[in-house]
């Protein structure tokens, strides 16, 4: 017999989901981040983000800065100064703040 479940169970078993393939894809080395209920991959040109600094500059154009900012904590001028002159893009920071606040998980390598 098929059981019919509400919007809150089929959420949490979306959810869920998304959770056990964020899981496998760290298992085989890829590091992913949650784009709104979207699981995105990052890492490689094979992913949909080449390193966690693209992701974070998604990120800060399609939300605006002010928003970004808002979420993160970063103060406005030494975001600017490291976007600008950060030649690593997988910095801490930037890994952090997909960790932290995009329920990023680094792959292991």
């Amino acid at each position: 017999m098929t059981e019919i479940m509400t919007p809150a169970q089929a959420a949490v078993f979306r959810e869920q989901r998304l959770k056990e393939e964020q899981r496998k894809y760290a298992e085989r080395g890829i590091s992913t981040a949650f784009e709104g209920w979207n699981l995105v991959t990052i890492g490689d040109s094979d992913c949909n983000y080449y390193s966690y600094k693209h992701f974070v500059v998604t990120q800060i154009f399609g939300m605006g800065i002010d928003n970004y900012i808002s979420k993160t904590g970063w103060d406005k001028k030494e975001l600017i100064e490291f976007l600008a002159t950060d030649d690593d893009p997988n910095e801490d920071p930037w890994k952090e703040d997909v960790i932290n606040y995009f329920d990023g998980m680094e792959g292991n390598y």
